[in-house]
């Protein structure tokens, strides 16, 4: 029966789209994966080990307050824009990929990191307790010789 519907479907495309077109489908494909690959890896190296803690921090392992605030306004603003849509576009692309070949989840998280929203702690927390998700993010770092994240004590899933 699969064999069925895979040799219905080949044969569906082969005769409506050409060879260069499915060619060029798969490379454009390929391309917009691994360069999504290199950005998240990317933003994930660049974020502080600290960043998943939510407890406040006194001494000198204490967070620096928000580089916006120092900015000028209309600069902050569209600064917050940016990261909201890039924000909204990451989590399109994550929830895709949660069907989709792809790291969907951590996708989600770094989305949820970006968008301003009520009980975005709670969501990201609720990822962050899933060891895969934690394991995911700590072995780009890794990799970059990098500091692995701190994470909050929170449950094993």
């Amino acid at each position: 029966m699969f064999s069925e519907n895979f040799h219905k479907i080949a044969t569906y495309f082969t005769e409506t789209f050409s060879a260069n077109y499915i060619s060029l489908t798969i490379l454009v494909t390929t391309a917009v994966s691994i360069t999504y690959f290199l950005v998240i890896s990317y933003i994930i190296i660049k974020m502080d080990k600290r960043y998943f803690i939510r407890k406040k921090i006194s001494g000198d392992d204490a967070i620096d307050k928000p580089l916006l605030r120092s900015w000028n306004s209309s600069v902050a603003y569209m600064v917050k824009l940016a990261k909201i849509t890039i924000g909204i576009v990451l989590l399109i692309c994550g929830l895709a990929m949660l069907i989709l070949p792809g790291q969907g989840l951590i996708t989600i998280l770094i989305s949820l990191s970006l968008l301003p929203f009520p009980g975005k702690n709670k969501i990201e927390q609720n990822l962050l307790s899933r060891k895969s998700v934690r394991s995911s993010l700590n072995w780009v770092r890794i990799k970059a010789n990098k500091d692995p994240f701190i994470f909050d004590k929170i449950d094993n899933h």
